[in-house]
């Protein structure tokens, strides 16, 4: 595995192996470089991201090694792999020396499958504040003039909750004057596909702006447009949409799931909702469409509360934290 990038002290070096549990032969040959490599220069710890495949790849390597290994669990590592792959996450819980989760409840979920709390810590997602910031020159009061503007960004998907998002799209272009601005793509064709036939079998096409995929620097742009960010996920780790959408001083309407309630302070920064709860989430979009002053007030809190507690250095701080205590045993 030659490498992609080389300047000291940092040598990246690409070799995928999208599904080691399938790939005996991949996961052999990639244990042979790794040995050669200790060999060289001895790692003194194995950082993973995600639970598969790298956390998995990780744990084999650690053993094969001798090296102590770090996983850091994220997005739905564990509400997602506790149904589909359970047995290849109990390993990496069970195996990893220490654990990272991106919110407590990840952890609280993964505690109740195999006991971790007491090689875990929290360590939340951040948000880089200077780039995701309401653009300098907007005016207070340009918020206050209609139409309002919803928006969401990601991947659309189940679990994103876009059966539930056109819904409210739809019942809230009944009473109010909005648009929807979703920045980002469906998954997959059937997703698109959905979301095309419900905008026109509810004749909501003009009202709707679907950027297709975007660079994560023309993210803050679109976020720059919106005037209330609205999430209706059913699984999340710790939502960096959520996140980006705070530092650029936007008040969120969401639903309660998993991290998601650990961001938002509900009535401070925005409304929190139970999942699946479509009225809740249409009335609390309602009071910030008819409310500028509050969407500010919210928007700002919001700003605040990342810049405060998820910035980036923190994070990487924290993550320093838990390498060294296990290199040093």
């Amino acid at each position: 595995l030659p490498p992609v990038l080389q300047q000291a002290p940092v040598a990246l070096h690409y070799g995928l192996v999208e599904h080691p549990r399938e790939a005996a032969a991949a996961v052999t040959e990639l244990c042979t470089w790794a040995q050669a490599r200790h060999a060289q220069t001895p790692f003194d710890v194995l950082l993973a991201y995600f639970v598969y495949p790298a956390g998995y790849l990780a744990t084999i390597l650690g053993r094969r090694l001798g090296v102590p290994v770090v996983c850091s669990c994220r997005g739905n590592d564990v509400s997602k792999d506790m149904f589909t792959s359970p047995e290849t996450l109990a390993t990496v819980l069970q195996q990893s020396t220490r654990l990272l989760f991106v919110s407590a409840s990840l952890l609280q979920m993964a505690d109740t499958l195999v006991p971790c709390r007491m090689r875990a810590s929290v360590v939340a997602n951040a948000v880089d504040s200077v780039a995701f910031a309401p653009a300098a020159a907007q005016a207070a009061t340009a918020a206050s003039q209609p139409p309002v503007v919803l928006g969401t960004s990601g991947v659309f998907r189940w679990k994103k909750g876009i059966d539930l998002l056109l819904p409210l799209l739809r019942e809230l272009c009944a009473t109010h004057d909005v648009r929807m601005l979703m920045a980002g793509y469906g998954l997959d064709a059937t997703v698109s596909q959905q979301i095309d036939t419900f905008l026109t079998q509810q004749h909501l096409q003009q009202r709707v702006d679907i950027t297709g995929p975007l660079p994560h620097t023309a993210m803050v742009h679109a976020l720059r447009r919106m005037d209330v960010y609205v999430s209706t996920s059913y699984q999340e780790g710790m939502p960096n949409g959520v996140l980006e959408a705070m530092a650029c001083a936007l008040p969120v309407v969401a639903t309660d799931a998993d991290g998601t309630a650990e961001l938002i302070q509900n009535g401070v920064t925005g409304y929190l909702c139970a999942m699946g709860d479509l009225e809740t989430l249409a009335a609390r979009c309602r009071l910030l469409c008819a409310q500028p002053e509050q969407r500010q007030r919210m928007g700002e809190a919001g700003r605040q509360r990342v810049q405060q507690l998820f910035d980036p250095e923190q994070e990487a701080l924290a993550v320093e934290a838990v390498l060294r205590q296990v290199c040093n045993g």
